[in-house]
């Protein structure tokens, strides 16, 4: 896992849902704690793209239900700055489930992610279809 290259603002708080974009059995996810986060007292953590967070799981198979996993954002409504002036949204807040390798779960994830996801975990980035 590399470190974050460009200035990316942590507009998910604790309690988000947002959609599981592979194939583990995970479709909707609820952020619980956010992993390496040190704040102040009384404030909520906050994430954004390529943070890793305990999540759980709200929405899927039986198996997945109710557990909690690991987790990457991949996608984030809130618009970033690249370094070289470009702004980058999506239409909606994505994660994938990864291991204590930081490895993806799943053998396959729909739709974009974030270049900066996919230089900070490769095995995302060789598995996404389309990079942004």
């Amino acid at each position: 896992m590399k470190a974050k290259q460009s200035n990316i603002p942590r507009a998910l708080s604790t309690g988000t849902r947002m959609i599981c974009a592979d194939n583990t059995g995970a479709r909707e996810v609820q952020i619980v704690s956010v992993f390496g986060y040190h704040g102040v007292r009384r404030r909520q953590p906050k994430m954004g793209l390529g943070d890793i967070a305990t999540v759980s799981v709200k929405k899927g198979t039986p198996d997945m239900r109710r557990k909690l996993v690991r987790a990457v954002v991949i996608r984030q409504k809130k618009e970033m700055r690249r370094p070289s002036g470009l702004r980058v949204s999506f239409e909606d807040n994505a994660v994938v489930v990864v291991d204590e390798k930081n490895e993806p779960r799943g053998t396959e994830i729909k739709g974009p992610v974030a270049r900066e996801v996919a230089e900070r975990f490769p095995k995302i980035g060789s598995m996404a279809t389309i990079i942004v």
